[in-house]
């Protein structure tokens, strides 16, 4: 079996399982107090109390399929170890030999990921004050770096690649939760920044990084058919925090510059294209709030999905544009993976042109009453 076929089966079946979960976490979420009730606030504009509790149902999915995928792996494992078939089990055998390196990063990173989500948890069922949960992320993030995942790219300055790596882990979770401000929005987001992960790691044969991607990216896919527009549930903090994180692991780990294979150091700038439309609609909004003097961390109608419907798209409609931008950036981004230096110039300058119109899209098309 080819690892391309383990990635789909990592992907469709969690993707199930996850389907199965939110299902669930509908049906309970208003038992145990976790509804988004509108109470006339701006920046909600649904009609109708609604569970949130998406984020628990992604995180269940994400750890059993985890978890059978290690209990699997060492089966097989231990299988190959003494069998005589040398053209299967000995091929697997051979790669699932660094399970023991990777066990450690798997245990931060799950361990990390259930503290995100139940922070962010404790915020959908009783609104916490910005710096307890900004705490939390930084704790999150900072034991991410001690345990060893983190950016390498600065070589000569240690200390900066933890620092921007505590600062990307915690600027995107708070982008997806900025991000999640209309139905299927994050979540198709994070679908396909798990799916450039994905494809990445896959061709650098960084199989412990493609597994997690199809994982995570199968359960941000279970979550959207209860999220569709019009959703049944919405993610809340729980699920913006543990796509964010999961996805700024993924953006950390994979490899995507190799000095003999790519052209150019550009490859770096991957994962901004791959995550550049929510990261740039998180700093847009955060300029447009610092302008106005009102709290960052205030809801509001000024993100760049809103400025679409004022120009007279649905809502859905003005998803699927976004999302739209979002697979522009990633298949622009992967193409830094072979480009050669007047190519990646010309792709960096029709990135730079999309973030000039959505800019004006973004700072000149006043907001919804």
């Amino acid at each position: 079996m080819s690892w391309e076929i383990i990635y789909l089966l990592c992907w469709v079946v969690t993707a199930i399982l996850s389907t199965v979960m939110v299902r669930i976490c509908i049906a309970i979420a208003p038992r145990l107090g976790y509804v988004d009730i509108p109470q006339h606030e701006a920046h909600k504009n649904h009609r109708k109390s609604t569970p949130v509790m998406g984020g628990a149902g992604m995180l269940f999915s994400w750890q059993i399929v985890i978890f059978a995928g290690c209990v699997a792996a060492s089966h097989l494992l231990a299988m190959a170890s003494v069998s005589d078939d040398a053209n299967y089990l000995h091929d697997v055998a051979e790669v699932l030999k660094g399970m023991p390196s990777v066990s450690k990063n798997l245990t931060i990173i799950g361990g990390m990921a259930t503290f995100v989500t139940m922070l962010g948890m404790a915020d959908d069922r009783k609104a916490m004050k910005a710096l307890p949960k900004f705490i939390g992320q930084a704790v999150a993030a900072i034991i991410t770096v001690a345990c060893g995942l983190r950016i390498s790219f600065l070589h000569q300055i240690p200390l900066a690649n933890e620092i921007v790596t505590v600062l990307w882990i915690m600027g995107l979770m708070n982008a997806m939760n900025f991000f999640d401000n209309m139905d299927g929005l994050a979540g198709g987001a994070s679908v396909i920044a798990a799916f450039f992960m994905l494809f990445v790691a896959s061709l650098r044969g960084q199989y412990f990084v493609a597994t997690l991607a199809a994982v995570t990216g199968g359960a941000a896919t279970g979550f959207l058919v209860w999220n569709a527009p019009p959703a049944r549930l919405f993610m809340g903090d729980g699920g913006s925090h543990f796509l964010g994180y999961l996805l700024a692991v993924l953006g950390i780990m994979t490899t995507f510059y190799l000095p003999s294979e790519s052209p150019t150091p550009a490859p770096i700038l991957i994962p901004l294209f791959i995550l550049g439309i929510p990261l740039a609609d998180a700093v847009a909004v955060i300029i447009i709030r610092l302008r106005l003097g009102v709290p960052i961390y205030k809801g509001d109608n000024r993100h760049i999905s809103h400025r679409f419907v004022k120009l007279g798209l649905t809502r859905p409609q003005a998803v699927l544009s976004v999302l739209l931008m979002c697979l522009i950036l990633g298949i622009a981004g992967v193409t830094l993976l072979w480009l050669p230096l007047i190519g990646t110039f010309l792709v960096i300058g029709l990135v730079a042109a999309l973030f000039g119109l959505i800019s004006i899209i973004q700072f000149y098309v006043s907001e919804i009453k």
